[in-house]
């Protein structure tokens, strides 16, 4: 099998999840692309694309229950961090960023087991800055933004729909920032590879709508749970092979 065909059966399969959970797609087909054969490099860009090809459908579905000023304040505290990111790209060896996507990855599915207790509590402006810098940064560097902005906004304990639109809303603008960052200030092209962003982009969004259509039937604890396991063994299946 090819590595593009293997590429779009790791984006395909992490997007079902992500449709389901409204995040988790880059943490699962990271470790899975890398391990199929991917380029770090081509991992970050197919990530950062299909992340914002299937967050503006949902932002589009979803768009009356984003808090416009959170995601906004989280989209403006990444730009700086995208950009440091896009500068330990151009200067980290590229076979020092696999073991560390790796480790991340264990991470977030370590800290996304473990859920706080309370009501909601939406997130002060210097938390939502931290998340955003942090996230930019994992975007430019290996795709990952996802972790912080999760762990934030999971512990604000929000309701589902504003959980999963105010993420979208995020994805969209950090996303676009690490794309054009990279482009602009690193060696990485993000339109040298159009056939595997073509395809990744297509099952991403087909996943993405399975994925939403399976959150209707299922357990939402279950699949978080699933999530988590899935994320962690990804992570250091990764590490193993690094």
């Amino acid at each position: 099998m090819s590595v593009l065909a293997l590429a779009m059966l790791c984006v395909g399969f992490a997007s079902i999840i992500g449709g389901a959970t409204g995040f988790g797609t880059a943490l699962i087909a990271a470790p899975l692309m890398l391990l199929a054969g991917v380029g770090v490099a081509e991992v970050v860009v197919v990530n950062l694309v299909v992340g914002l090809v299937t967050r503006i459908a949902v932002v589009i579905q979803l768009r009356a229950h984003i808090e416009w000023r959170r995601v906004g304040w989280m989209g403006g505290a990444s730009l700086p961090g995208s950009w440091l990111g896009v500068l330990t790209v151009a200067l980290l060896p590229v076979a020092y960023l696999k073991p560390a996507v790796g480790a991340l990855t264990v991470l977030c599915g370590l800290a996304l087991a473990i859920q706080p207790s309370g009501g909601t509590r939406p997130p002060s402006r210097p938390a939502l800055s931290v998340a955003g810098f942090v996230s930019g940064y994992f975007g430019a560097t290996t795709s990952l933004n996802g972790p912080p902005v999760v762990l934030l906004l999971s512990r604000a304990r929000l309701p589902p729909m504003s959980f999963i639109a105010d993420l979208a809303g995020f994805f969209v603008i950090t996303n676009t920032l690490s794309l054009a960052l990279l482009w602009l200030y690193s060696d990485t092209d993000p339109t040298t590879n159009w056939p595997m962003l073509l395809g990744c982009s297509a099952v991403g969004l087909a996943g993405n709508a399975l994925g939403i259509g399976i959150a209707k039937r299922l357990s939402v604890g279950s699949f978080r749970w699933a999530v988590v396991v899935l994320v962690t063994a990804a992570g250091m299946l990764t590490i193993v092979t690094a």
